[in-house]
């Protein structure tokens, strides 16, 4: 079972789901083992019409209630339908044949595995390895290492430790999502996917790396083009995140992080507001309300 979240975009200006029709239908093979859900978030229902080899339900919710909300709908859908697996697609996300094929193979090579609750391909960022990365409590414990903190372009199979990797792309065992409590909606946007593979390792379940690469952007890659809103919530989501998994050293580690952070944000973001927001927060650690809490109809990108 696949799930794609739109947000005010059409289901035809999606790249994944555009990719996910155009591969799957041109692989017979590959239809027989897909569903998908497509979440739309957007205010207005869209018209959605298309011919896919595979089974598709089209799902509107108008409130928006974030990444979170749909997962959890697609988590319920894919254990009703007795979906082994949930693979996430951010809607700009463009998912390839090789990607298809591969995780095909290691869905049913690792069926048995039931310590393996995770299959993830490498995000490439301008080429380079963004995800999987170290856990962020354990990039906080050596940030001032020179060496990146994502894994290897090498490095493909079960990997040891606590890595964590970015919500597109990756693939969930969904009775172990639903041993964890599926995704906390305390997350609701920001920060969901470090919350659900920390939980997924405290409960000693794996992490399988793919070999395939994809392109990926990032919406931090360019902090001015981030909305001043977005950079609040993903700051708030931080540091919840911080809070709760992370001891008194750790916390006062993140008081450090912020501090530099602060000044990136100083340098890049033309909301003058936000850098002096993130140096408080680094002496407070305050948790106000997130984004999520006051939403009305704010633009969402």
């Amino acid at each position: 079972m696949a799930v794609i979240v739109l947000y005010q975009r059409a289901p035809h200006e999606s790249q994944s789901l555009c990719s996910l029709i155009r591969v799957i239908n041109a692989n017979p093979h590959l239809a027989d083992l897909f569903s998908l859900v497509l979440y739309d978030n957007s205010s207005e229902r869209h018209d959605f019409r298309t011919i896919a080899n595979f089974p598709i339900l089209y799902e509107h919710d108008p409130t928006n209630a974030g990444l979170a909300t749909a997962f959890n709908f697609a988590l319920a859908y894919a254990e009703d339908q007795q979906s082994e697996w949930l693979l996430l697609l951010d809607q700009d996300t463009s998912p390839t044949s090789d990607f298809f094929c591969e995780l095909a193979e290691c869905a049913d090579r690792l069926l048995t595995r039931r310590e393996v609750s995770s299959i993830v391909p490498k995000l490439l960022v301008g080429g380079k390895v963004h995800s999987p990365e170290a856990h962020f409590i354990d990039q906080l414990r050596h940030q001032y290492r020179r060496s990146g903190h994502s894994l290897n372009r090498d490095n493909v199979g079960i990997q040891q430790g606590r890595p964590s990797a970015y919500n597109s792309g990756a693939t969930f065992r969904v009775s172990a999502l639903r041993t964890v409590g599926g995704f906390p909606g305390k997350f609701w946007l920001d920060y969901l996917d470090h919350a659900v593979f920390h939980a997924l390792s405290r409960r000693g379940f794996k992490m399988y790396v793919m070999r395939t690469e994809i392109d990926h952007e990032i919406s931090q890659s360019n902090l001015s083009d981030v909305p001043a809103w977005r950079q609040r919530n993903f700051l708030w989501a931080q540091t919840l995140f911080v809070k709760q998994t992370g001891n008194f050293i750790d916390r006062l580690l993140y008081r450090i992080w912020i501090l530099r952070y602060s000044r990136t944000l100083w340098i890049n973001h033309p909301d003058r507001s936000l850098w002096k927001e993130a140096l408080s927060q680094a002496f407070l650690l305050r948790l106000g309300k997130t984004a999520s809490d006051k939403r009305v109809n704010s633009t969402l990108t």
